[in-house]
């Protein structure tokens, strides 16, 4: 790799990581320090709340159960969010990715029946990454041959995504004689394997760990890395070294959108077996918050996706011993949003991109 490419990487002194390492710590700690403000002034104890929260979602086994569960499709459509973001992308297109992806899956899951599972179950997840990664590299070609704004074009194709399979899961998929829009179960050959017997917990969490592990290799140690890297933090510096950059934005949003599918497999192989009418609920738009907590880092994607997990796990047993509203988890979840954003805001007025001459 050229000097050229690899001069294109901020560098930061030991005092600006240190302080980048712990705005997200403070983003957090300060939206639960307004959650709890807001618990107050509900009338109930920030104390019981959270004690009830963490209490359920860490220390009892269907408790934890459940927030690996809900952990592992943010984790992998966090790290679909964090590849766009590396390019300078920003993906707002989880959700409808995560729709899509479990479609793929189902239609192999159902097609192939009689398959072993060592043949079938990859094929059903690839499946899934196959029609994430189609529909993120729509917005992918939309940017780079026609000019269109990532944002606008990843956020409309969510409400597309929803359609189709609200009119798919009504319709021809729907299963035969079922009380409301869902599919037929998809082959037991296709399901990813429970790893904590009597709960839903799934093999899909192994996946999400190993994909993390994997893209902080590749963006450590390869060449694509560097890439990505480069058109992300200078565009027109990389197009002068030589990196195609059209490329590069199609491939990770391609990418991208095969990570966010791949939440989507989780939920059909892995919880639901089957594809109902509105599974999400709203995996996609959490992951952008994690992908800004985590700044860039894949294995930090892992803890902050296990913290909303958490919060996602244990909102209910909050709601039920505490008297606490669920929506006070989402307001935390967006201040968490709120709080990054000024981070980000306090970092970038701190810091300066370094680019040598070559």
């Amino acid at each position: 790799m050229s000097r050229s490419i690899q001069s294109l990487r901020k560098t930061l002194k030991p005092e600006q990581r240190l302080r980048s390492a712990l705005l997200p710590v403070v983003a957090v700690l300060s939206a639960l320090l307004v959650g709890a403000i807001l618990m107050i002034v509900a009338g109930a104890s920030p104390l019981a709340a959270y004690g009830a929260l963490f209490r359920q979602a860490l220390t009892t086994y269907f408790g934890f159960a459940d927030t690996l569960t809900k952990t592992t499709p943010l984790l992998l459509v966090s790290l679909g969010v964090l590849v766009a973001l590396r390019a300078g992308q920003f993906n707002l297109g989880g959700e409808g990715q995560i729709y899509m992806g479990g479609l793929g899956s189902l239609l192999i899951g159902l097609a192939l029946p009689g398959l072993p599972l060592i043949i079938h179950l990859p094929l059903a997840l690839l499946g899934g990454f196959g029609f994430g990664a189609a529909w993120g590299a729509i917005a992918g070609y939309l940017k780079v041959a026609r000019g269109l704004n990532e944002v606008l074009t990843t956020l409309l194709l969510n409400y597309v995504a929803q359609s189709l399979i609200s009119y798919l899961v009504n319709g021809p998929l729907k299963a035969a004689n079922a009380p409301s829009p869902f599919s037929e179960l998809v082959a037991e050959s296709a399901r990813l394997p429970a790893i904590l017997p009597k709960t839903q917990a799934h093999a899909g969490i192994f996946l999400g760990l190993i994909l993390a592990g994997v893209l902080t290799l590749a963006f450590a140690l390869t060449a694509w890395g560097y890439r990505v890297d480069a058109v992300g933090q200078n565009p027109v510096a990389a197009n002068y070294a030589g990196i195609s950059v059209n490329r590069t934005i199609l491939s990770v949003m391609a990418l991208s959108g095969g990570l966010a599918g791949l939440a989507g497999s989780s939920e059909v192989l892995g919880l639901k077996y089957r594809l109902f009418e509105d599974f999400s609920p709203g995996y996609g738009f959490d992951a952008v918050a994690i992908a800004l907590l985590s700044r860039g880092d894949p294995t930090a994607v892992i803890v902050t996706s296990f913290f909303f997990g958490i919060l996602r796990s244990g909102a209910n047993v909050m709601q039920r011993s505490a008297s606490v509203p669920v929506a006070i988890i989402y307001a935390i979840q967006g201040l968490t949003v709120l709080f990054v954003a000024i981070s980000l805001a306090i970092e970038q007025r701190g810091t300066k991109p370094t680019v040598e001459k070559t």
